[in-house]
């Protein structure tokens, strides 16, 4: 275990499993520290920051989130505030839904502020207009009061932050966009002609930009008092967006200095000096280096720290909230961009924020970043089961198991490290095939295996590059250590096929079997040669003869899948346990599963084997029922893995979900069923 891990779980954990509660069939998995608290997040796949004010009259600020449209529960959340940790950290706990004027369920790009008056209002974008909120807290929603047209801008706000001023008036940020189209390609994104990059290698499309503006707002919101102003020196400040934008108070009222965030995790810090605003810095960690957020689409908001003068920031996006606090400032010597004389230099300060942890929440469930892809085995060889999952941030957890399989109690997850490097993927500019925007999500998708026969756990996985990666594990059950990950070849070849897939891996008639989807998006079977080499098994088929393809879209929506060699219904021949996208068609375009349903969701499918492990052959696929009805998992993917804690031929099952949380099935209370259609109001919600 690394320091900064060890840290978290000090803060999480006293006396192991003291709180967990019972695994409950049908239900999310809580987390398994003694007081039931865990990392933050949204039941989305975005948790995004929007205001930090006092709801509850408690000593800190409540919080308010956001998600987007992905997710169990997309929507606006209050978060009342419930403790403070030695180290700062805030403990939230979850309130309750807000209601608010818009069509969609979430809200559109906002920001929410307390005046000195105690009055909570909303302000939010749309195109060139501020639709003005205001919070009733005894229905619990927004009412909108009225709409503010903006002048002197050049395009719509993508992002805004709110700060009052001594006199009542109101400083509003804005975040715009310099126009420049991201993508310029006309045709479809899923068409197979799609090619992202150009023939030199660099992408088709544009690079957008943002700049920071200025205006200012009367009292009650109805008037625009000052021309906008551009603060940012030119229009192409920070790459693609700044998410968020968050000024920070000082004893006058009006704000000198301003946080945004941005799409690839830099923190970016405005100041004002002299009346002038200098040009923009980033915020950087103790080591004085550049920080970037752990997850893509950096959205910060201040977080009042009433008991000292430090500045605290809540910073949200994909996946989690996340904690930082400012430690100082550092003078950075900079050549002026500005002067007609080259080498004029002049001195700028830039904020050192402390490596940043997750902010907790009360009565959590256990999160494993958002599309986690489990993976149930004893990884640290105590006998007791525990989760090994990727997810689309680029890293592999170990959720250690403080409980036993009868009871167990998952602790929040550790980053796993191969050689002395975190293992964290992460496509960059260039390999992620759907552009240089998607460059933070690595989309780990790792299967836990004894891949050499050794006796110890390894991993092998692909991920957003589509590339097979294998860790070998060079400790001891008890001691896992994992190599640096080496690439998997095929007949001399790097292992290729598409993106996202984990590799169903399992021994099938003595040897080593290696499934993952090949580049025609279809079901492949590969044997070990050795511990970095594969060679040919052949395409797997239906028992009618036909291949077993994956999903009816292609270019990105292909691949996708999670794939688990496992004999679920112990007749001695290995099955296909798969989980989809919502797209997923398995095993052909036309009358695939699920999406011949009308695309209800991403589901669980199972491939019986009716064949031998020397000659498989497969069923048509049957879905995971529980109680009788079909279940679903949101939209981008889901990921099953058998949960043997009475052993193997009474396995359970865990089904991981877009937003972070896993969901457990007892065996006796799941079936998978031959279903042609579905009545979309026989679909349980589930809690």
């Amino acid at each position: 275990m690394k320091p900064i891990c060890a840290i978290i779980l000090l803060l999480l954990i006293t006396t192991p499993a003291a709180f967990a509660a019972s695994l409950i069939s049908g239900e999310q998995i809580p987390v398994g520290t003694d007081n039931g608290q865990g990392p933050l997040a949204t039941p989305g796949i975005m948790s995004l920051p929007l205001g930090a004010v006092n709801v509850f009259g408690n000593e800190r600020a409540d919080l308010f989130l956001a998600t987007t449209k992905f997710g169990a529960q997309p929507g606006l959340w209050l978060y009342r505030w419930i403790e403070t940790k030695d180290n700062s950290v805030p403990v939230f706990k979850r309130e309750r839904k807000i209601a608010h004027p818009f069509k969609a369920p979430y809200p559109p790009s906002g920001f929410i502020v307390e005046s000195r008056a105690g009055d909570i209002f909303g302000v939010w974008i749309q195109g060139k207009t501020l639709v003005w909120t205001t919070f009733d807290k005894n229905t619990w929603a927004f009412i909108e009061t009225h709409r503010l047209p903006l002048n002197g801008i050049p395009r719509g706000p993508e992002s805004i932050g709110i700060l009052e001023n001594e006199d009542g008036t109101w400083q509003v940020y804005l975040s715009i966009g310099d126009g420049t189209p991201y993508k310029t390609y006309e045709g479809s994104g899923r068409s197979p002609d799609y090619q992202p990059y150009k023939g030199n290698g660099i992408w088709h499309g544009g690079m957008p930009y943002s700049a920071l503006y200025l205006t200012r707002v009367s009292a009650d919101g109805t008037q625009q008092l000052d021309t906008s102003t551009r603060i940012s020196k030119n229009d192409r400040d920070v790459r693609f967006s700044m998410r968020r934008i968050a000024p920070t108070p000082s004893n006058g009222g009006s704000s000198v200095a301003v946080f945004t965030g941005s799409a690839m995790g830099e923190l970016h810090y405005y100041n004002l000096l002299n009346q002038s605003w200098e040009s923009r810095m980033m915020a950087r960690g103790k080591d004085h280096i550049t920080l970037r957020h752990p997850t893509i689409y950096a959205t910060p908001i201040i977080y009042p720290n009433p008991t000292d003068n430090e500045i605290d920031l809540l910073v949200g996006g994909e996946g989690g909230v996340y904690f930082y606090r400012k430690e100082g400032m550092i003078r950075t010597e900079i050549e002026s961009s500005t002067s007609s004389f080259s080498g004029i230099r002049y001195d700028k300060f830039t904020p050192i924020l402390r490596d940043p942890v997750p902010a907790l929440e009360a009565d959590a469930k256990l999160y494993g970043g958002t599309l986690p892809v489990p993976n149930v085995v004893d990884w640290d060889g105590d006998g007791a089961l525990d989760i090994v999952a990727g997810n689309s941030e680029g890293l592999v957890l170990f959720m250690k198991n403080s409980g036993t399989n009868e009871a167990p109690a998952f602790l929040p997850g550790e980053p796993l490290y191969a050689g002395d490097e975190k293992i964290h993927i992460q496509p960059g500019y260039r390999l992620d095939i759907q552009g240089p925007g998607e460059a933070r999500w690595g989309y780990t998708c790792p299967t836990v295996v004894d891949w050499n026969n050794d006796g110890t756990l390894d991993i092998l996985m692909s991920d957003s590059t589509a590339r097979h990666t294998v860790y070998l594990n060079t400790g001891t059950p008890k001691a896992p250590k994992l190599a640096i990950g080496r690439p998997l070849y095929y007949e001399g070849l790097e292992m290729y096929g598409t993106w996202r897939v984990k590799p169903g891996i399992a021994k099938m008639n003595g040897r080593m079997a290696y499934v993952a989807l090949d580049d025609e998006d279809q079901f492949h079977l590969y044997w070990k040669v050795d511990d970095y080499n594969v060679t040919d098994g052949g395409k797997l088929h239906l028992e009618n003869g036909d291949p077993i393809g994956a999903n009816f879209l292609q270019a990105g929506g292909s691949g996708r899948l999670k794939i688990t060699l496992y004999d679920w219904d112990n007749d001695g021949a290995t099955d296909l346990l798969v989980g989809t996208p919502r797209h997923g068609s398995v095993p052909n375009p036309e009358t695939g599963l699920p999406q011949s349903l009308g695309l209800p969701g991403s589901s669980v499918l199972l491939l019986k084997n009716t064949g031998t492990d020397a000659a498989p052959k497969f069923t048509f696929p049957k879905l995971l029922t529980f109680k009788g009805q079909p279940i679903f998992f949101g939209q981008h993917a889901c990921s099953p893995s058998p949960a043997p804690f009475q052993g193997h031929k009474q396995a359970d099952l865990i089904v991981s979900e877009e937003d972070g949380r896993f969901n457990y099935f007892k065996r006796e209370d799941i079936e998978f069923k031959d279903l042609k259609h579905i009545d979309p109001a026989s679909i349980p919600k589930r809690k």
